[in-house]
């Protein structure tokens, strides 16, 4: 279930700050799950397609269908709109816990996913962000005196 496709959406305003989280955690997994909204939690699939996944899947955090998605290489994937809609009862499981179990999660899928590729790209993407920083400070002057 999407709420990124016709038919879906919020029945509800979300705050900006849920709404730069939400956005956030959706875009770390974009290379992972070629779906419009991979942590809704909404999802179905066959009995084939979970025994694929059977003995690799780890849901460490709350994001199961993100979990299945790649572990049990889920192709193609099909959005179907839904309408979140505000809670009715109890409270919201997000915590900071759950964001640090949420890139746990991450890492282990792209590490499954990409392998060594993934390490070369964090060191490089590391040193792209040190040249830049370093070449927004000013060179230092030689004292006279």
């Amino acid at each position: 279930g999407s709420r990124h496709v016709e038919g879906g959406g919020l029945g509800f305003e979300w705050s900006m700050l849920r709404r730069v989280v939400s956005s956030g955690a959706k875009m770390l997994a974009w290379f992972l799950a070629p779906s419009t909204d991979p942590l809704s939690g909404f999802f179905c699939v066959s009995k084939e397609v979970l025994k694929r996944g059977e003995g690799k899947l780890n849901p460490i955090g709350f994001k199961i269908a993100l979990e299945v998605m790649v572990r049990c290489r889920c192709k193609p994937i099909q959005d179907v709109g839904i309408q979140f809609q505000e809670r009715n009862a109890g409270e919201s499981k997000l915590s900071a816990n759950q964001y640090k179990l949420y890139l746990e999660q991450l890492f282990s899928l792209y590490m499954a996913t990409y392998g060594p590729l993934i390490v070369l790209l964090v060191i490089l993407i590391l040193l792209l962000l040190y040249m830049a920083l370093t070449s927004l400070l000013p060179t230092p002057r030689k004292l006279t005196g």
